[in-house]
């Protein structure tokens, strides 16, 4: 069991760095996609909701209401492409440190002072993630981003303490 946690640890680390790794277009390809998916979901629930309310627009009017509603679809399509790159930032550094943490505790290293190196592992891979970035056309490499994933890390750190003092109070019970 201990090998099979280090071994999904090394491959998350991997695979972060291999996303890290994709050029500027490959990785706002990727987030245009998941843009795609919510956008499309909100509109077939807003069109579900609207066939409901039977909503109608009278004819003079919809010239203007289509420019402004391009303009504010432009502006949100951008916004939720930035919230979703942010948000992949954040997960794959809250599922890291779950692993770490998993990989920690197979190895009966646990307790308040494991906390800090958890949280140091995943703030210098973070950091190291962002050096690499640096050196990928059309990629930045920004301390915001870091940040993010820190904080996602003491999301991940959250939930693995959470849910594994639960269990293990459970289990005393």
């Amino acid at each position: 069991m201990k090998k099979i946690v280090i071994l999904l640890c090394l491959f998350w680390m991997g695979f972060i760095f291999y996303m890290s790794g994709n050029n500027g277009t490959i990785s706002h390809e990727q987030s245009t996609k998941v843009v795609n998916i919510i956008e499309n979901a909100q509109r077939n629930q807003e069109k579900s909701q609207a066939e409901n309310k039977d909503k109608a627009v009278s004819s003079s009017d919809s010239s203007q209401v289509n420019k402004n509603s391009i303009n504010v679809q432009q502006e949100e399509a951008s916004n939720l492409d930035h919230i979703v790159r942010k948000n992949a930032h954040a997960f794959m550094y809250m599922v890291l440190a779950i692993l770490v943490c998993g990989a920690l505790f197979s190895y009966n290293k646990s307790g308040k002072g494991m906390i800090i190196y958890i949280l140091f592992i995943c703030l210098f891979y973070a950091a190291t993630d962002e050096f690499h970035q640096s050196f990928i056309p059309g990629r930045t490499s920004l301390v915001s981003d870091i940040l993010v994933d820190f904080m996602g890390a003491m999301i991940g750190l959250g939930l693995f303490y959470l849910s594994y003092y639960k269990i293990y109070k459970r289990k005393r019970s």
